[in-house]
């Protein structure tokens, strides 16, 4: 990949197989026109080492309030424009809310939570160290994964992923009732998601 074609306008992020192509402009025509440009140098690189791509997997999203953009085309083929795009397991949406996002995490939360419910339901026989390595090492990441992307949504977003959290954890120590959230993580020494993602946003910049 170290021939990649590169351009003075265009930014490349590669992981593995996924490959995300970014250009920026003041206006439509100047982003589209400098991304158009790029792919057909791109065309011409996959061609010469016979690397087929995956034509219909490949979309295109606009970060902007514009409704409207030229069309772009791959091998002659009009990759569409969309609304939310998935990169590496991230929901981007063109406003970057980060709503979808939060929602599909949810959804993975809940499905991976049903899955270790009769090892973390309150009367369960494992030992409370063992409940919280679960959590730790299989629930939570689910909640942080990529924090340092969407950690700036709305707070009404990031709430629906800490109500998630905190009955999980009140669920893990069988808390009662009238014992509040605060106060069990400040005795559990266990900061909250949005903590916990600040101190990872942290150690990245550092």
């Amino acid at each position: 990949m170290n021939d990649i074609p590169k351009q003075k306008n265009i930014t490349l992020r590669l992981y593995a197989d996924d490959t995300a192509i970014i250009s920026q402009g003041k206006t439509p025509w100047e982003f589209v026109s400098a991304l158009q440009k790029y792919i057909l140098n791109l065309e011409s690189w996959l061609t010469r080492l016979k690397i087929q791509l995956n034509v219909d997997k490949t979309e295109a999203i606009l970060f902007s309030r514009l409704t409207n953009c030229p069309e772009v085309k791959l091998f002659n083929t009009p990759i569409p424009w969309k609304n939310e795009v998935k990169y590496l397991g991230v929901i981007l949406d063109k406003s970057l809310t980060f709503k979808s996002h939060i929602d599909y995490t949810r959804d993975k939360f809940s499905t991976a939570f049903r899955r270790q419910y009769s090892l973390i339901f309150r009367n369960s026989r494992l030992s409370l160290n063992n409940k919280w390595l679960i959590y730790l090492a299989y629930l939570r990441p689910i909640l942080a994964y990529a924090s340092l992307v969407w950690a700036r949504t709305a707070k009404t977003h990031l709430n629906k992923l800490e109500v998630l959290e905190n009955k999980t954890i009140r669920m893990i120590i069988n808390a009662c009732w009238y014992q509040r959230n605060a106060d069990l993580r400040q005795a559990l020494k266990i900061p909250s998601l949005k903590e916990f993602s600040q101190k990872l946003a942290k150690n990245f910049l550092l």
